[in-house]
């Protein structure tokens, strides 16, 4: 009798358990659905009322919103301020914390713009944007292998790609998509209404080696400590974990990579400047030429952050990874 007893009980706890599992996880796809809809009504939202206002009060509401963020997340703010002094050798805390300000308030603008995109045109993006160095890539594009424009979280990395197809040729950049389905449609179509579509980061590899060979541009950001392969390079002095696809990527397609940087300026316009292509050097091994070459466009990307420091996302873990 004690074991029957005792067998309904284990019966009965084993069906109260599956019930609140059940409810648990009808609960978090509901809370997950939410929020993910959330997301995307605010970011509508948000960018229906910066397209239709004049240029430069979007840029201010922007400039305010990066301000906003500066002050209510410590965390970053404080995260941006050690990497800068850490970095650019900063005595003065208060330099450190000027210039964290301003990155908050560049990205507050870098957000806002590309909110607009929906509603500029092939010409508004062109009187936006002026060009250095469109030399360099009619000169690789005429080997006919394509090329690979190489940049960082620099500028306006999303306007960058969409000048660079308004104004010099079809670009084709991968990206990672963001963890909210909602937001990440939304981010997808206002990329490809600025006239450019993107390739996903983690299966898309097939993809970039056809737009190499359809003789197109291929654009890739490597400036950040992610979960792609990569290797340790220096950077600012320190470590630094780099993805090395876009150096594995050329030697095996022969693509010329093009280090290329957009600059936001006083007046609110933009200067994009294309390098010449990266001379790559090729050591005894592979994995040499990887981290020879990965650390020579690393110094590139970490010659133009020190020249506009406030124009780098300095509040990324850009050294996380040191294992």
């Amino acid at each position: 009798m004690q074991r029957s007893n005792k067998f309904c009980l284990y019966v009965v706890g084993f069906v109260l358990c599956c019930i609140f599992l059940c409810n648990f996880g009808r609960n978090l796809v509901y809370y997950l659905t939410m929020k993910d809809w959330c997301y995307a009504f605010a970011a509508k939202s948000v960018g229906f009322c910066v397209s239709w206002m004049p240029r430069p009060v979007a840029l201010a509401i922007g400039r305010g919103l990066g301000t906003l963020v500066f002050w209510l997340a410590p965390q970053y703010r404080e995260l941006a301020c050690e990497h800068l002094q850490c970095s650019l050798t900063l005595s003065d805390e208060n330099c450190a914390r000027t210039i964290a300000k301003e990155c908050f308030q560049h990205l507050g603008k870098t957000v806002v713009e590309f909110m607009r995109f929906p509603r500029l045109e092939r010409k508004q993006i062109q009187r936006y944007v002026t060009f250095e160095g469109i030399e360099h890539v009619e000169q690789a594009l005429a080997q006919g292998k394509g090329a690979i424009i190489l940049t960082g979280h620099f500028g306006n990395w999303e306007l960058l790609a969409a000048s660079i197809s308004a104004t010099v040729a079809p670009l084709t950049p991968i990206v990672r998509e963001l963890r909210s389905p909602r937001l990440n449609a939304l981010v997808s179509r206002y990329r490809e209404k600025a006239g450019y579509a993107t390739i996903d980061r983690d299966t898309g590899i097939r993809q970039a080696l056809q737009c190499l060979r359809r003789n197109e541009l291929l654009g890739i950001v490597a400036d950040v400590d992610t979960t792609v392969s990569g290797v340790f390079v220096d950077f600012f002095g320190r470590r630094a974990y780099t993805p090395y696809s876009p150096v594995a990527i050329a030697l095996k397609t022969g693509a010329a990579i093009l280090p290329t940087f957009i600059v936001r300026q006083p007046d609110g316009s933009h200067r994009a400047i294309i390098e010449p292509p990266l001379a790559l050097k090729r050591t005894s091994t592979k994995e040499k030429d990887l981290v020879v070459n990965t650390q020579k466009f690393t110094k590139i990307i970490e010659s133009y952050i020190r020249q506009y420091p406030a124009q780098w996302i300095w509040m990324h873990r850009r050294w996380k990874t040191q294992n």
